[in-house]
């Protein structure tokens, strides 16, 4: 039986002991109601419900004098208590062998799977063995084929050497032959003298007839040290397991570079490892055309530089050593920090109590949020205030009247957050805010600050104006850009003596086919010249008041206060006060202006509320 099936046996034994220790000290109840009806005797030893401790047995009357001898129900308690005691200690040790036979199927497994990777290693070297001693025997074959050639070739010139010289010697003797049988003996004589200088000189050549090559082969050289070091480098070191890439920590980037950790979860021996990297686009087509870089490095850790801001890369590694290449990690995606957003001042807003700053990403790729830093610049404290997960590239800031602030923006994603952007100074003197160009008609134009508008004398064609659903089309007209606040806001309107326009305020949606006071959702003063006088409306809904202006004004104060919900006008000039709304205006209103005939109004932002409204 394993250790494993002993557990039944002693959980079994367990529970009978405790039945048996209930049922005993029942008996023990009723024996002890027993043992008190019946007579009290001297001698323990003459009971029949005594037990001898040193023996072991029941004791009988007068066999156990000198033996200590108690009760049986106290002896079957104390050996249940020592039962248990041993029950104890065998159930502790079967737990140690339980844990000791967990780790026994570990190093099992271990083992098998270090004896997969031996027998693989073993393979490959063996396999570069028989590749090298291959190679070697290729080398000494080519170098005896060479030899083999060099030794015929020279064989062969020899031969062909002497069938000349035979074939020369034989045709000397042919013709000596035939002279000799000449009988004519003038003939003979003539002849004769030639071929016998043929014949001496022919002798007179001396031929080799010697072998001018050896039939022993020269054996080339053995070179085996390679062999024997890979033959002794075997089951020396193991080739390492995969290491294991480590996720992104924070403050690892910057907007150019990546610190790259990773981790060998083993005792292998690495003598460098292979850091691959490819960046991650969002374009699939691009993905599959990235190139993959590589670095060798010795330390778990790598600083890769030259990266893209805000991009994706992906990242894996390999170990090396003497005896191979370790499986390719699992792969990690690190990101880069983001650029610095770029703050865009001329759309930025401002009033007493807050400021909404607007500003562009800086970044190709979306980032996750945008952190908004804030210090008071008038001060040499270095306390600065944060607000932080803003998810868009604007942010609505509640700040504290009359004071000066020093505003940066920072983005931030998985890998960080960028360096700050270049600042922006807002002061909450007073209302700060420009046109909406995108709202202008056609035939209005707005100066590149955003703060004044132009009706020029040369009317565009119908053909030639584009319009859309933001801007005016029957009112020559621009809206304000407002900050979104329940306040008290202040601006002043410069005007033409000559100019004719409309001056006040409507809601964002106020209709754009409509002129400003002729609907329900806007409230304007309007200037008409006429031959004899200059007449001033004040329009809400096509109804003006009845009101008689006698001094011309040239800068006009608009004063809208939401708490009170009124609307006033002054002649900033005169700090004459020219007429109010009194209105409950149940949304946001945005400043509207507006040209009837050709002119020009300049609009200042950021004034100061005169305390001539404040305190009449």
């Amino acid at each position: 039986m394993d250790v494993y099936g002993l557990r039944g046996p002693l959980q079994a034994i367990a529970e009978e002991m405790a039945v048996s220790e209930e049922e005993e000290a029942e008996g023990d109840e009723e024996a002890f109601v027993v043992v008190r009806k019946r007579p009290v005797t001297s001698d323990p030893a003459a009971s029949s419900d005594m037990y001898c401790s040193d023996c072991g047995t029941p004791a009988h009357s007068g066999q156990h004098t000198h033996h200590r001898v108690v009760p049986l129900p106290d002896a079957v308690q104390d050996m249940k208590a020592e039962l248990g005691k041993s029950h104890s200690r065998l159930t502790e040790k079967i737990s140690q062998m339980e844990n000791f036979a967990s780790n026994l199927e570990e190093i099992f497994i271990t083992v098998e799977e270090n004896f997969g990777r031996q027998e693989q290693n073993l393979e490959q070297h063996y396999s570069d063995v028989l590749q090298t001693l291959a190679q070697r025997n290729s080398e000494n074959s080519t170098s005896l084929q060479d030899q083999k050639k060099q030794k015929l070739e020279a064989l062969y010139g020899q031969l062909l050497a002497c069938g000349s010289l035979l074939d020369t010697g034989k045709e000397l003797i042919e013709n000596a032959q035939e002279l000799h049988r000449c009988t004519n003996r003038n003939a003979f004589l003539q002849a004769v003298m030639p071929v016998i200088k043929r014949i001496e000189n022919f002798a007179k050549e001396e031929v080799e007839l010697k072998v001018g090559v050896s039939m022993e082969f020269t054996t080339p050289p053995v070179d085996l040290t390679g062999v024997k070091q890979m033959m002794e480098s075997i089951n020396v070191v193991p080739a390492p397991s995969a290491p294991v890439m480590n996720p992104q920590v924070v403050n690892s980037a910057t907007t150019s570079s990546l610190r790259v950790c990773w981790s060998l979860f083993s005792d292998d021996t690495v003598d460098f490892y292979q850091l691959y990297c490819r960046q991650i686009s969002e374009d699939i087509t691009i993905e599959m055309e990235q190139d993959v870089s590589v670095r060798r490095v010795k330390e778990t850790h790598c600083v890769v530089k030259d990266l893209l801001p805000n991009a994706q890369y992906e990242f894996w590694v390999t170990a090396t050593n003497t005896t191979g290449i370790s499986p390719t990690s699992e792969r990690a995606v690190y990101m880069t920090v983001p650029s610095p957003p770029i703050i865009r001042p001329q759309e930025c807003l401002s009033c007493l109590e807050a400021a909404l700053v607007r500003w562009d990403s800086g970044n190709t790729n979306p980032v996750e949020s945008y952190t908004l830093e804030l210090s008071e610049a008038d001060t040499h404290s270095s306390v600065t205030e944060s607000i932080v997960a803003i998810p868009t590239c604007e942010c609505l800031v509640q700040l504290q009247p009359w004071k000066r602030y020093v505003i940066h923006i920072r983005a931030v994603n998985i890998g960080g957050a960028s360096e700050r952007s270049p600042p922006i100074t807002i002061s909450t003197t007073g209302t700060f805010f420009p046109l909406l160009k995108e709202t202008a008609h056609p035939s209005l134009s707005v100066s590149p600050d955003g703060f004044t508008m132009f009706y020029l004398d040369e009317d565009l064609p119908i053909s030639e104006m584009v319009f859309s659903d933001s801007n005016f089309s029957s009112c020559v007209a621009v809206l304000g850009d407002l900050i979104p606040i329940r306040g008290q806001h202040y601006w002043e309107v410069e005007v033409d003596e000559w100019a004719e326009y409309r001056v006040g305020v409507a809601y964002e949606d106020t209709q754009r086919t409509s002129y400003l006071g002729a609907n329900a959702t806007s409230w304007c003063m309007r200037h008409i010249r006429t031959p004899s006088r200059h007449k001033y409306e004040f329009l809400h809904n096509g109804w003006s008041a009845d009101v008689r202006i006698t001094v011309q004004p040239l800068q006009i104060g608009v004063f809208l206060d939401y708490e009170r919900g009124i609307l006033s006008f002054y002649n900033a000039h005169l700090h004459q006060h020219l007429h109010t709304f009194t209105c409950c205006f149940h949304h946001y209103v945005l400043p509207c202006f507006a040209l009837d005939k050709p002119g020009a109004l300049t609009l200042q932002t950021g004034l100061t509320t005169p305390k001539y409204i404040t305190h009449p």
